[in-house]
């Protein structure tokens, strides 16, 4: 196999060379690393602004830090909510919370997250999620970390597999805390839409022998949180042929496959636990055991009354079509006739039984020898579980009814029959599905460091790692039953008097009638249900990962960082069913890659405040699982199909960083970063004639496409202004260009072009308070549902007050000002709605303590 040198490896050979000139005259101070920071324990607003300014400026590569006391000040349900604070950082929200990361305008998928520097399985509870290499930050609450760092720059002696960024969560060490300490904290949550308040509870304890040469930490969280939220959603817009009851027709017009109003209600309970062992019998040996086990419940129901243009053979009786600028004929009202031979009405329940799960366990042991330092790491990481049963309750009507979509953020029906009498809708069908997904990973890892004294480098560091990494996913599903004689009017309840609050207008359905879903739990789970497996949609990625390192430390006057090299083989396995509908088999593909991935980073004091950084590297990230899938499914009538595609190669881009720091007094910086990624091929879906069963099949398959770039500029500014009063702000620009197989312009998906963040304390003897603003521009999320998100910000909120050293009160805020978020099919057609939802305020009031 050959390899040619990228321009990354040009940029860090002529660094090198540039490097072995220079005066290798040793900085006579030692330098600060982010372990040294973490010793000093002051506790405050400000302190935290310090120490995380501190492990950004003594870090080698270009990172971000938020420290445990910085996550305690922040009104933050999970660690996602922390990370939004970072510059670069954007996080994508799902019912209120904050569940997925972005770095530097790439996709979720392309940044990875590491729990003390290891993978940590992830799953996802909804039945549609697609499987995705993006960590669901739900499972992580913030109160369990003692720091977050996020790499943007890659160092050889960190996992591969990002194109954005690495975010490392650290957990804590029993022995650097003090004996007998415990900490925790009773909260109350009042969510504003649900009406319902939630308790929020959580208690570490840490001992610490005589000696102080055994610790053992123990962490447990209970968070309940009884959620609701209301929308208004449509779907598949594409370009169809439409004609009408009166023969009018309509070509490639583009209009909706259907539309609702919707709420979502969900009982969420996180419980887990964190344990750490430390054992360190000499000054030269550390043993360390961290264990970590959540569990979500998360048991919904979501109930939406449709529209469904076509559902049981009806026709459009009338439509109104306008000239949009963007995509031409456009459909934004319509009058749907009967059905000919069934019901033309859906009012759809989904009532779920959902869980996930994540632990992890990992041992490191540390050997400091005379002139080695070696340590071996060994762990396993399972995320596992979804729903367990989801029962689709389909109540049906025959009714002439209407919709307009004209208007932005709205979608307004009228109905030949009242939605809320539940005695006009009878059970079309009641059917049982269920999902079940698990990721994991076992790893031993050994690294090796001592000193050196060779031209400019100080310290050299290699290691061999090995990954064995499995996503499994399988789908089961059942026969309708169409035969219950169920009728609404039995098993209804009343619609909440505030449904859609702020949202819509007069012609919006704001009150139907709603399943009981006790009782469709009850009966319904009462009837003999025979499961039989999906066979498209279960797949199973094997991907065993071996990978070796160099790293060598830079350490000169005036200038420090760092020069590595990581190599991986990964040996991939992708195995589905194939075949024809009825006759599939079990079958394997295998493909194998090859990564060099050299990386440099360099940190040069201009003055004692003024720092330049440079950074170069290559990178990679591996396709999302579903798309690597050898499964394929298709429609023999439509003869239209979609599948994934195992040979696909993985993400791979050079990368270049480059900026200035200013940190002009203690708790004060000015910052701004250039960066670049020179993609390599971007995933594309191509449509191909395929055999099947003996019918040409348009199979639409992921593809690896096009060269492209993403280019944009960091600013940060931090400082403490009078008395205990800072500020915090930061900007990121983000410019992303790819082409299709055409040529033609494609967006990226993550890819917003401007994020914001603001932030303001203050900070006295007995009070503190933060409120901080988080805006991010639209952008587009890669998938046909929901398309693109628009704009979106949002002000939380943060006072305590010190009732002495060791208790607190405080109050929380989140989404002070009650935004709405809202998407549409494709950028800028906003008539194109696929879903406007409020997810409501959330107020948070309770006790810290700290003994």
């Amino acid at each position: 196999m050959s390899h040619q040198l990228t321009p990354v490896a040009w940029a860090i050979g002529l660094a090198c060379i540039a490097g072995s000139f220079s005066t290798p005259v040793r900085a006579q101070q030692p330098q600060a690393t982010s372990s040294d920071m973490e010793v000093i324990q002051v506790r405050g607003i400000r302190s935290s602004v310090v120490r995380s300014m501190n492990t950004k400026r003594y870090a080698n590569a270009v990172v971000d830090a938020v420290t445990a006391e910085d996550i305690g000040k922040f009104p933050d349900q999970n660690v996602a909510e922390s990370l939004q604070r970072i510059t670069g950082v954007s996080i994508t929200r799902s019912y209120g919370e904050g569940e997925r990361v972005s770095i530097r305008g790439t996709p979720e998928s392309q940044n990875r997250t590491l729990l003390n520097g290891q993978a940590v399985g992830s799953a996802d509870w909804w039945t549609n999620s697609a499987p995705s290499r993006g960590f669901n930050y739900t499972m992580l609450p913030s109160e369990i970390v003692s720091g977050l760092e996020v790499y943007k720059s890659p160092e050889a002696d960190l996992d591969e597999g990002s194109i954005g960024g690495t975010v490392i969560v650290k957990t804590r060490k029993p022995l650097d805390l003090p004996a007998h300490k415990i900490a925790g904290s009773a909260l109350a949550q009042y969510s504003e839409v649900s009406g319902e308040t939630d308790p929020q509870l959580s208690v570490m304890y840490n001992y610490k022998n005589e000696q102080e040469n055994f610790g053992a930490l123990l962490s447990l969280i209970r968070q309940e949180r009884n959620l609701r939220r209301d929308g208004i959603e449509a779907w598949s817009w594409i370009d169809r042929n439409i004609t009408t009851a009166a023969g009018d027709t309509y070509s490639n017009v583009y209009s909706p496959g259907g539309g609702g109003s919707a709420m979502f209600t969900q009982e969420r309970v996180r419980t887990g636990y964190t344990l750490a062992l430390q054992y360190r019998p000499t000054d030269e040996l550390d043993i360390s055991f961290n264990a970590l086990d959540f569990t979500l419940d998360a048991d919904n129901t979501n109930q939406n009354f449709l529209w469904l243009p076509g559902y049981g053979g009806s026709n459009y009786l009338d439509a109104e079509v306008i000239d949009h600028p963007v995509v031409g004929d456009m459909l934004v009202a319509g009058t749907l006739g009967l059905s000919p031979d069934g019901n033309n009405i859906l009012d759809e329940t989904k009532v779920r039984n959902s869980q996930i799960d994540t632990l992890s366990y990992d041992l490191k042991v540390v050997h400091q020898g005379v002139l080695w330092k070696s340590s071996v790491h060994l762990g396993y990481t399972e995320g596992s579980g979804g729903s367990q049963a989801d029962r689709s309750v389909g109540w049906e009507g025959n009714y002439q009814h209407s919709f307009d979509t004209s208007q932005v953020e709205d979608v307004r029906t009228e109905y030949g029959a009242d939605p809320a009498d539940g005695r006009n809708w009878d059970l079309g069908f009641l059917r049982y599905d269920s999902n079940d997904a698990k990721d994991d990973e076992s790893y031993i890892q050994f690294d090796f460091e001592r000193p050196i004294d060779v031209a400019v480098f100080s310290a050299i560091k290699l290691g061999v790692k090995y990954r064995d990494h499995t996503r499994f996913n399988t789908k089961h599903t059942t026969d309708a039953r169409t035969d219950l004689g169920w009728n609404l009017g039995n098993y209804a309840n009343t619609m909440p008097s505030d449904y859609l609050d702020g949202l819509g207008s007069h012609g919006t359905l704001t009150n139907y009638a709603i399943t009981d879903s006790d009782k469709v739990r009850r009966e319904g789970d009462a009837l003999d249900w025979q499961y039989r497996v999906l066979k498209a949609s279960t797949f199973e990625i094997s991907e065993k990962i071996t990978a070796g390192y160099v790293k060598a430390t830079i350490d000169v006057e005036g200038m420090r960082g760092n020069l590595g090299v990581r190599l991986v083989q990964t040996q991939q396995d992708s195995g589905a069913y194939a075949g024809a509908e009825g006759a599939q088999v079990w079958t394997h593909q295998d493909k194998d890659y090859f990564d060099i991935l050299p990386s440099i980073n360099l940190a040069i004091d201009l003055n004692d405040d003024l720092l330049m950084r440079f950074s170069a590297a290559r990178v990679m990230s591996r396709p999302d699982y579903a798309d690597l899938s050898s499964a394929t499914s298709y429609n023999k009538e439509t003869q239209t199909g979609t599948g994934g595609n195992p040979d696909l190669d993985p993400y791979r881009a050079d990368q270049f960083d480059t900026g200035l720091e200013w940190y002009f007094n203690e708790a004060g910086l000015l910052s701004g970063v250039f960066f670049y990624k020179d993609i390599q091929s971007f995933i594309d879906s191509t449509p191909n004639l395929e055999v099947h069963e003996g019918v040409e099949i348009l199979i639409s398959r992921p593809v690896n496409g096009r060269a492209g770039r993403i280019q944009g500029l960091e600013l940060g500014y931090q400082q403490e202004l009078y008395q205990g009063f800072g500020i915090g702000a930061n900007y990121t620009y983000v410019d992303g260009e790819a082409k299709n197989d055409e040529g033609d312009d494609v967006t990226i998906p993550g890819n917003s072009k401007h994020t914001i963040n603001l932030s303001a304390y203050y900070e006295s003897a007995h009070f503190s308070g933060r409120i901080s603003y988080n805006y991010r521009t639209g952008y587009d999320t890669g998938r046909d549902w929901p398309g693109y998100i628009d704009d979106y910000g949002q002000i939380d909120a943060n006072l305590t007050y010190n009732i002495n050293d060791n208790v607190a009160v405080v109050l929380e805020a989140i989404n002070l000002t009650d935004e709405h978020t809202f998407s549409y099919q494709e950028e800028d057609v906003k008539q194109a709605l696929t879903s406007v939802y409020a997810d409501g305020r959330r107020f948070t009031a309770g006790v810290r303590f700290n003994f």
